[in-house]
């Protein structure tokens, strides 16, 4: 297929198939928990914004291969002298009687009496020709070098937001990956901060042959947490379940609470993996990131067409996993109005109601179409309030959080959008050509892998637009990135009856 660069919105019409649930209710709440003891053995198939994106390296298309995983310090050089090979220190020192005197920038660090500068945050002459100011270890690399994060600042007010940050559309530089923090000089020149270029695995989620067992029987969506935990949605006739699957392999289900047939199962999940368990040794320390409140937090989305026969009380909208509740663990929080549309799956069921289920990192759930075809709606857990953040010019099909501030967000015919939820506003992307049954993010590269109707997935960077081939999906699905670096794809079993399988993502860059 070909990609586009960003250009105008472009329409499209799509075939509308029919599918239904039926008109049962469920009369009580199930929760079901198998122990970890049984396995099943089926086999499976084969712009404005920031700079200095890291690059993806290679990748394999085995979903068996064992990752190696390490982690690389983000430390400024130490020393003053001269470096063989293609990297040098590009730093500048000062001294004062009685010791460095004011040394106390991010990029400073006082040797022996002397104030060492690195090359972090001082323009793009810091560096001799033919050499890039990587931001992880502050010294200059020839272009091209591994683990190197470099790139030009982009204005943000008074700061200048570089490599490894990108502007909020407020005044003030946010970090994305692969940076967990921001470090800033007195004059407003802006870094990424505690980074890596190796991607760190805590953990691996279920094998493939636990999540093609009953975990995905009628599996309609799939999702994972930062503990490796597999979640899952089904589509079928009748109630539908929400499954979780331990990397262990026990499993626990929950039942919907009506005859509502479900779409998307999203978690709350960090967006950059953390890299450092020690701060390096600068003058002026980024504090460690604060954990993010909320975090495996989930979330489902309830659809249901106006000709499926589904329940209209309680309606369909948006629903939060409540473990604790017993009776109703699945209540809603975004109420919805019944809304249609003509993609991306091509059936009247799976093209239903909500799309584009995202967690916000402040803990706010966005949704797409609940009011009306493109409006983008959210729910404010903490302060119990919903409504209309922006409306764009289509239907939202997919969509899904890059930094603390934006989500990128798909419509009907492939146009990708990145919405800032503090400003409100929506910039245009790149059109994919297609549409998009799903986005995943990676938090060690922050690519977006895109999953499309024409059953590619293409891997998109989502503050630049730029746009490669990755694989191709055996049927109509969504894709999911897993915290052990895979890329897992999942068919839509009411459409395509096909196991689901996974490609390794890069696991350096």
């Amino acid at each position: 297929m070909k990609f586009a660069t960003p250009l105008p919105l472009l329409a499209a019409a799509f075939l509308v198939l029919g599918a239904c649930g039926d008109d049962g209710r469920a009369t009580a709440t199930e929760v079901t928990t198998t122990p970890a003891t049984a396995t099943t053995t089926m086999t499976t198939g084969a712009t404005p914004g920031t700079t200095g994106e890291p690059g993806t390296g290679s990748e394999s298309d085995s979903d068996t291969a064992v990752p190696t995983t390490g982690t690389t310090a983000s430390e400024p050089t130490t020393t003053t002298t001269s470096t063989t090979g293609t990297t040098e220190p590009a730093q500048t020192s000062s001294t004062t009687a009685g010791g460095c005197g004011a040394c106390d920038q991010p990029n400073q660090q006082c040797v022996d009496g002397v104030c060492v500068t690195s090359c972090q945050g001082q323009g793009p002459d810091a560096c001799p020709q033919g050499q890039v100011c990587d931001v992880i270890s502050g010294e200059c690399h020839a272009e091209g070098d591994p683990c190197t994060l470099a790139g030009l600042g982009t204005p943000c007010a008074d700061l200048s937001c570089g490599p490894g940050t990108t502007c909020d559309g407020l005044g003030a530089c946010v970090p994305v990956a692969p940076c967990a923090d921001v470090a800033c000089t007195d004059d407003g020149q802006c870094w990424g901060a505690v980074c890596g270029c190796e991607r760190v695995v805590e953990c691996q989620e279920p094998t493939a042959d636990l999540l093609n067992g009953p975990f995905s029987t009628e599996i309609g969506g799939i999702d994972f947490a930062d503990d490796c935990n597999a979640w899952m949605v089904t589509l079928r006739s009748g109630p539908d379940y929400v499954r979780r699957l331990k990397p262990d392999g026990e499993l626990t289900q929950w039942t919907g609470v009506a005859n509502l047939n479900m779409g998307e199962v999203k978690v709350l999940r960090r967006l950059t993996i953390p890299q450092l368990t020690d701060i390096p040794p600068v003058a002026a320390e980024p504090s460690p990131p604060t954990p993010v409140e909320g975090l495996g937090e989930v979330a489902i989305t309830y659809t249901c067409c106006q000709q499926c026969g589904c329940q209209a009380d309680p309606p369909q909208g948006v629903a939060r996993l409540d473990e604790d509740n017993v009776m109703s663990p699945l209540p809603i929080v975004i109420v919805a109005q019944v809304t249609q549309g003509d993609g991306p799956f091509g059936s009247a069921a799976a093209d239903a109601g909500p799309h584009g289920l995202a967690w916000g990192e402040d803990r706010v759930l966005y949704v797409g179409n609940s009011t009306m075809n493109g409006e983008y709606n959210n729910a404010d857990l903490d302060n119990a309030t919903q409504g209309v953040v922006f409306t764009f010019d289509a239907r939202v099909t997919a969509s899904a959080p890059i930094s603390p501030v934006h989500l990128l967000v798909a419509l009907d015919g492939g146009a990708v959008y990145r919405f800032n939820n503090q400003t409100k506003q929506a910039e245009f992307v790149v059109d994919l050509m297609s549409d998009v049954t799903s986005l995943a993010h990676d938090a060690f590269t922050g690519h977006v892998y895109a999953g499309l109707a024409s059953l590619e997935v293409v891997r998109v960077a989502p503050f630049t637009g730029e746009v490669e081939p990755f694989q191709t999906m055996p049927g109509v699905g969504r894709v999911a990135v897993s915290p052990s670096g895979k890329l897992w794809y999942t068919p839509v079993k009411y459409l395509a009856d096909v196991p689901l399988q996974s490609w390794d993502l890069p696991m350096a860059f």
